[in-house]
């Protein structure tokens, strides 16, 4: 996920236009890689600051990251040339939640019944 962002950001940065790639790509993939991060699906035995705040249960992870994702984009409407400056599209928050709730899915899915959400030692 982490490479899909990357290699947007330098296609978006080259002015490269691709279509879907480069208008929704990152949307779709960088919230989900950051779910990925916050919950440490990619490594179980370490928490890291990001998993210790928001990766406790899947529900606080996906919220708090799709909050977070959708304020950018608002930030953007009501504040065109700021911090993430850009222009609003209501597409990108349809991938913020198509990227988060994927992820989401798959950890709720992929866990045993009865096992512990929190995937934090």
């Amino acid at each position: 996920m982490l490479a899909v962002w990357i290699c947007d950001a330098a296609l978006v940065m080259a002015r490269v236009r691709a279509g879907f790639f480069t208008s929704y790509a990152a949307d779709l993939a960088l919230p989900a890689w950051l779910y990925i991060v916050a919950r440490n699906l990619h490594e179980p035995k370490s928490a890291s600051l990001l998993s210790r705040v928001l990766g406790w249960s899947p529900e606080v992870a996906a919220c708090a990251l799709f909050l977070a994702s959708v304020a950018s984009e608002v930030s953007q409407l009501l504040w065109p040339s700021g911090f993430f400056a850009g222009r609003f599209d209501p597409f990108d928050i349809v991938a913020y939640a198509v990227g988060i709730g994927i992820c989401y899915g798959g950890d709720k899915l992929g866990r045993p019944r009865g096992q512990a959400t929190a995937n934090v030692s």
